[in-house]
């Protein structure tokens, strides 16, 4: 394959990569609480990925979290995690995922009206208040 080719290949890849990684809430909310975090220390899951407006069920959440929402963003590289005790940090290339949600954020007055309705973070941010 060409350079120009493969580059364009892993560009896809890595877009591709990104989305996947934040296809469900529960992993936004990851990526979401360690993008507001100071870069160094671990949340404690399951609460980083369950803010108190979702509340989904904290009995099957840690299951859920290990087999099916850290395993794929922390093979991407996007985290980092441990089981004992259950917690998550910044991988080495978190600032991948995280630049999608740092442009929502910056630009919540062009985003359509019904995607941060129930949102408390867009809902806030474009209200005007700090999130």
């Amino acid at each position: 394959m060409p350079p120009r080719e493969r580059a364009k290949a892993e560009m896809i890849s890595r877009w591709d990569a990104v989305f996947r990684a934040v296809s469900a809430e529960q992993r936004r909310q990851v990526v979401v609480n360690l993008l507001e975090s100071s870069p160094d220390p671990a949340l404690s899951l399951p609460q980083a990925a369950n803010p108190t407006y979702l509340l989904d069920d904290p009995e099957r959440l840690p299951t859920e979290l290990i087999r099916n929402h850290l395993p794929l963003p922390a093979e991407e590289g996007f985290v980092e995690w441990d089981r004992e005790p259950v917690c998550v940090e910044r991988g080495p290339r978190f600032e991948e995922v995280a630049t999608v949600f740092e442009a929502l954020h910056a630009n919540t007055d062009h985003i359509p009206p019904q995607l941060p309705h129930g949102c408390h973070r867009l809902e806030e941010k474009r209200e005007g208040g700090a999130v």
